[in-house]
């Protein structure tokens, strides 16, 4: 059982790697790549459980539908990653506004930003050729993981960080990639629920216990139990 964090560092994390790597509960940060079953949350520390969803079974809501729909204004494009200054920009005003902690630039948060170690892609949102948004996620094979997701606080009535959630989904789905890693959650915390709202039935949860992936009703049932 794992009580800290785990690095491993590779001068390539992509493809079959990046699939096995996530699979086992290893996530990126910077360019290593962690793993980890406990996080912290003010002065404690709280268990941790890594997700991810069987895109092939996600059914969307009427509200995750009438998101997308909502957004037809907008402008999406999806590309391999490669950093501006106008994302340092938008990402400059979505830390000033955010209550916790996060990195203070993309260029630090990625430290990979010429997609060397990862294959890195970037989904913009604008509104009239303005940026409003930005997704991150990293491809492997069969596999994405969502890294990070910004957007303007002066458009929050589009949900912009769930709408570039759903449209991680749609790639994945147009390139018949089978797993979205969104990355972890923390029974009893709802700051991480926000990763579980595609769709909780297609969901699964690597349990530490059971050393496997099970379904997420199979993962609260279990939490009953303690």
């Amino acid at each position: 059982m794992i009580e800290n964090m785990l690095f491993h560092s590779h001068e390539s994390i992509k493809n079959e790697m990046l699939d096995q790597y996530l699979e086992k509960g290893w996530y990126r940060i910077g360019s290593e790549i962690f793993t980890t079953n406990i996080t912290p949350s003010g002065l404690d520390w709280v268990r941790v459980y890594w997700a991810r969803y069987d895109v092939h079974q996600i059914q969307l809501s009427k509200s995750s539908k009438h998101l997308l729909k909502k957004a037809d204004s907008l402008s999406f494009s999806i590309e391999p990653f490669s950093l501006t200054e106008e994302m340092e920009l938008l990402h400059d005003v979505y830390f000033s506004h955010i209550d916790f902690i996060t990195n203070y630039t993309i260029k630090e948060l990625l430290v990979d930003t010429t997609c060397q170690v990862y294959d890195t892609y970037k989904i913009e949102v604008r509104s009239e050729n303005k940026l409003i948004g930005l997704g991150i996620f990293d491809q492997g094979k069969n596999t994405i993981a969502g890294i990070k997701n910004i957007y303007h606080p002066d458009y929050k009535s589009f949900s912009i960080g769930k709408l570039l959630v759903l449209k991680k989904f749609e790639y994945c789905k147009n390139n018949n990639i089978e797993w979205y890693y969104p990355g972890y959650i923390a029974p009893g915390n709802n700051k991480f629920d926000y990763k579980l709202f595609l769709d909780k039935s297609a969901t699964e949860i690597l349990s530490w216990e059971k050393k496997k992936w099970i379904s997420y009703a199979e993962f609260l049932m279990d939490q009953e139990k303690k």
